[in-house]
């Protein structure tokens, strides 16, 4: 295994005050916090103590105040408060030590909380404007923990139907644990707007809450999503497909949202591929996981709901045969790994390969397993560098993958390429379902489509060598990033498309276009295949 780090990287690395050291005997990195004289503390982990605290106790020296465990509401409010600078919630939520603290219920249930707010924002947001004269709250000191606390409030009692006693008392108490201490006025604000929204108006007779009467009146589905968007997709695919898009990434019925898991294991590929002994492991993994769990055409696994809880507690994890992947995900490394098999007569073994922006390393996996002599895993960012190393030391393959860390378009390889797979920084509007924030993004795409422009060419013109496979492949499912980026580069006349062909893509046969490339669009395909992530991929050859 060898990490290797640029010298602008390392500079970078270091102006930051952050170092990334590994230790190369042992396999074993770490991240090393320095303090420089110019580094500040602008911030410190929330203190749960209890809201009051008597004159005896705080005058007794030594005392500890009481500790208030936290709840699943309260590690939910607090990820959404954290995310309102714009970074993702339920990252925010997973890397929470009292969310790790929490019992699998709970933890279930303050997910859930992140994601029902994360869906339905656009609807949320609209309910409290109605009862609210100015919303959002001014920006202060507890605007951010105000808001969220609303939000959360509003989602149990109209899109969950949770019990408006404890949707009220239970959300409004995170607020009085909260540190720094909320003003008791905007306490009793918030309770008092939730108990508005949680009864019927006056004038009416019929004892709907307002909440659910301001709902259905007031908002629809579509408030979810940038009007950008939806406009660009019903350009790009039509009012038909668009339909089935939109109502597989938010449902009109919050009964109906598919909170899917797939796995990808280290035999998906031999199984397609007609390895008997691989096939028969795969179907030995399927039993332990449960009966409900399903094998896709592709190979990956689907998990069954009967399989709840901490997925490091999973059959198979501590062994790392299999990593979380969606299905669609998995279709670059397919398709390359098919042409080079076809190309070198099934014999892959003395070629390398890269996988470019390859954090956090399913698609790296994929490649791992199938035996290639080399596999090189690009990745620009020192953070999600450390998350893929990670990610391949639990599979045991880290030792078998060099890292680097390093910008895409500034790497060279030192010896002979033969395949590199180019999944691009992109929009990442395809992954809606999972992530409903990448659905409210703006329309600036700019920057998007240069790092693209400027990774697919670099790849084809420094890194792959003549005859070489090259995959390019985004998450988009906005065709600027994907088919009209593709198009530009055949044109440069330096590749050509080697079209996808339907045996190398089980289940995907129909998302094959014209071009021979896959247009995977969520909702559309069928059977289980039609809840899957949005996905492009193009086959190339280097002439």
């Amino acid at each position: 295994m060898a990490i290797i780090l640029s010298k602008h990287v390392a500079l970078l690395l270091v102006s930051l005050s952050y170092v990334l050291s590994f230790n190369l005997s042992s396999n074993k990195y770490r991240y090393v916090i320095i303090k420089s004289p110019s580094t500040r503390c602008v911030s410190s982990p929330i203190n749960l103590q209890a809201t009051s605290t008597s004159s005896t106790e705080r005058s007794t020296a030594g005392s500890k105040p009481k500790q208030i465990k936290p709840t699943a509401r309260y590690v939910a409010i607090s990820a959404l408060a954290k995310a309102s600078d714009g970074s993702f919630a339920t990252r925010e939520l997973e890397q929470s030590s009292h969310y790790q603290s929490l019992d699998p219920r709970d933890k279930a249930f303050a997910r859930l909380l992140v994601a029902t707010v994360e869906r339905r924002l656009g609807q949320i947001d609209i309910i409290l404007k109605s009862c609210i004269s100015k919303y959002p709250p001014k920006k202060g000191k507890h605007s951010n923990i105000i808001q969220a606390t609303l939000r959360v409030g509003v989602s149990q009692l109209v899109f969950l139907d949770t019990k408006p006693f404890a949707a009220i008392k239970e959300t409004v108490q995170v607020l009085r644990i909260h540190r720094p201490k909320v003003p008791e006025p905007m306490i009793k604000f918030v309770n008092g707007v939730l108990r508005n929204l949680s009864r019927p108006p006056k004038e009416d007779t019929d004892e709907v809450m307002l909440g659910q009467k301001l709902v259905k009146e007031r908002t629809s589905s579509q408030d979810n999503i940038a009007p950008w968007l939806l406009k660009q997709w019903q350009k790009d695919w039509g009012v038909e497909k668009t339909k089935l898009i939109f109502d597989e990434m938010i449902p009109s019925d919050d009964s109906l949202v598919n909170s899917r898991i797939d796995l990808s294991t280290i035999y998906s590929l031999g199984n397609i591929n007609g390895n008997s002994d691989h096939k028969d492991k795969l179907q030995s993994l399927l039993a332990d996981l449960g009966d409900d769990c399903t094998l896709l055409p592709q190979g990956s696994i689907r998990v069954g709901s009967s399989l709840k809880g901490d997925v490091k507690l999973w059959p198979g994890y501590e062994n790392g045969v299999w990593w979380v992947q969606d299905a669609s995900s998995t279709l670059p490394a397919l398709v390359l790994t098919s042409a080079l098999y076809d190309k070198h007569k099934d014999d892959i073994s003395d070629l390398h390969v890269v996988d470019m922006c390859s954090a956090p390393g399913g698609k790296t996996s994929q490649l791992l397993s199938a035996g290639y002599r080399q596999v090189s895993a690009i990745e620009a960012n020192p953070r999600r560098s450390r998350r893929l190393a990670e990610n391949l030391e639990r599979l045991g393959m880290l030792d078998k993958c060099e890292v680097v860390v390093e910008e895409g378009q500034n790497w060279k390889p030192s010896d002979a390429v033969h395949g590199i797979l180019v999944d691009v920084p992109c929009s990442a509007t395809g992954t809606g379902s999972r992530r409903p924030d990448v659905l409210r993004r703006t329309d600036n795409l700019a920057e998007l489509l240069s790092i693209q422009e400027t990774l697919a060419n670099h790849c084809a013109d420094n890194i792959l060598n003549v005859g070489g496979i090259m995959v390019y492949a985004t998450c988009s499912i906005i065709k600027e990033e994907s088919e009209d980026q593709i198009h530009k580069l055949v044109e440069r006349g330096n590749v050509e498309t080697l079209p996808i062909q339907p045996h190398e893509v089980p289940g995907f046969e129909n998302a094959i276009d014209d071009n021979g490339w896959l247009r995977v669009l969520p909702g559309v395909l069928e059977g289980e295949l039609q809840s899957t992530d949005g996905f492009f991929v193009a086959r190339l050859t280097r002439k």
